[in-house]
């Protein structure tokens, strides 16, 4: 996270929320264009689950995960849930379902929201993520190109 960005000022909030956004659209370059959910595979790490949850004319909801496999049982580590305002340029986590989060169980309607200190760690960890994701080379590309396409 840059280092002019403060943590107490809600303009510096939806400054990430900017810097998120960015790192959506070198993520998934093609977004506004993806119906179903899709996989990024990539040589020495996890793949890459990516579902699409809600999608509007101006805004979609995803989910960003990991599954690593405990038996037969699929465990998503995190499920990262993320709204992308495509006319505002903002991309803001929303929820981390994985059960580790502060905002676990508090998946909020888009409305009400969650307190700001919980806004700040869920947004910072989705930087941080997604920077991480996008280091290991993992790119969702147009529908004919993915590697694994999901049945929704």
């Amino acid at each position: 996270m840059s280092h002019t960005i403060n943590h107490k000022r809600s303009h510096d909030l939806e400054r990430l929320y900017e810097i998120n956004f960015q790192l959506l659209l070198k993520l998934i370059p093609q977004l506004r264009q993806m119906t179903v959910g899709c996989v990024s595979s990539v040589l020495n790490a996890a793949d890459l689950h990516l579902r699409i949850i809600e999608r509007s004319p101006y805004t979609t909801v995803i989910s960003l995960t990991h599954e690593f496999m405990a038996g037969p049982t699929s465990l998503p580590a995190p499920d990262l849930w993320l709204r992308i305002c495509h006319d505002a340029c903002v991309a803001e986590a929303i929820a981390n379902q994985d059960g580790n989060s502060p905002a676990h169980a508090r998946t909020y309607t888009w409305h009400k929201g969650l307190d700001t200190d919980i806004k700040w760690q869920l947004n910072a960890f989705a930087e941080k993520w997604l920077k991480d994701c996008l280091k290991q080379g993992h790119q969702f590309q147009t529908p004919e190109s993915y590697s694994k396409v999901l049945s929704v």
